[in-house]
């Protein structure tokens, strides 16, 4: 569970403004100049003491609101880093949705292996139903990598008979799930699988889209990596493991090739009558068997 510390830290990580900092030059012609002018007219001319002084006075107070900015943001909380920020969204994957999917998918979690439940995101930066734009966020790091707060997440886990698949959208800054889907595809029913990249057509959030004479323009292409598992209906399940333009950590980008390989291997296994690994069972398969995570 999230704390309101990190909560109040994931807020100005993407909500507060940079340091703000002053320009060298326009202190040096607003604040010293007239600080300067104060001692110039002191030192050259007699009974000048008092307006001297105003000069000086007012070169310093304007001096101290210039830097204003640059402390009232320094006294902010220091906020986490790109690091910290990832490792705080794998965690909030792993406890929030992969446990909505577990209960949506009614899967038996005693039965349940780790490295065959794969949880696949991708950051979202365009219109989603069901959120405001304003929830929207971005924010360019220090090692040039975009950190997102609205993900599309997919899960995927490889049961007894079949493919288990859970979807949704998830506004992480207010952790709050939307759009969410579920799907099947038995083993026995499956005629490919594959890995490839295709183009797909996103309207970015903050960007214009229209011509000159008022058309909206096409979106922009963006190229993702699919998983994709069609059956002998020609029903195709479809993952997004990553958008090369979104430029999100690699660190959070999810290599599939490795369950391309485990599914193909059930696959033979089973078009072979051998016996094929058992990884997750459905609850209604071992009512008996309860427990936990």
């Amino acid at each position: 569970m999230r704390t309101e510390n990190q909560t109040e830290s994931m807020q100005n990580y993407f909500m507060v403004q940079e340091t703000w900092k002053p320009s060298f030059s326009k202190i040096v012609k607003i604040s010293s100049g007239m600080a300067l002018f104060g001692i110039f007219i002191i030192l050259s001319f007699n009974n000048t003491i008092l307006a001297g002084t105003v000069f000086i006075l007012v070169g310093l107070t304007l001096f101290g609101i210039w830097l204003k900015p640059y402390f009232d943001s320094n006294n902010i909380k220091t906020k986490p880093s790109e690091d910290q920020m990832n490792n705080w969204l794998i965690k909030d994957l792993n406890h929030e949705i992969k446990e909505t999917a577990i209960k949506k998918l009614s899967l038996n979690i005693n039965t349940l292996e780790q490295k065959n439940f794969i949880i696949v995101p991708y950051p979202v930066n365009w219109e989603e139903p069901g959120l405001n734009e304003a929830d929207i966020l971005q924010r360019t790091t220090e090692n040039g990598n975009i950190s997102y707060s609205v993900w599309n997440v997919q899960v995927i886990a490889l049961t007894k008979n079949y493919i288990s698949y859970y979807s949704c959208t998830y506004d992480w800054l207010n952790n709050f799930i939307v759009n969410e889907r579920t799907n099947e595809f038995f083993y026995d029913d499956i005629s490919s699988v594959k890995n490839e990249q295709r183009t797909i057509g996103r309207y970015l959030k903050d960007k214009e889209y229209f011509t000159d004479s008022g058309q909206k323009s096409s979106p922009d292409q963006l190229t993702a990596t699919v998983f994709e598992v069609t059956n002998i209906s020609s029903d195709s399940l479809q993952v997004i493991t990553n958008i090369e333009e979104m430029g999100h950590s690699p660190n959070l980008s999810v290599d599939l090739e490795k369950a391309v390989q485990v599914l193909r291997m059930i696959l033979r296994k089973r078009r072979y009558n051998e016996e094929g690994p058992i990884i997750i069972e459905k609850e209604d398969e071992d009512k008996n068997d309860e427990g936990n995570l």
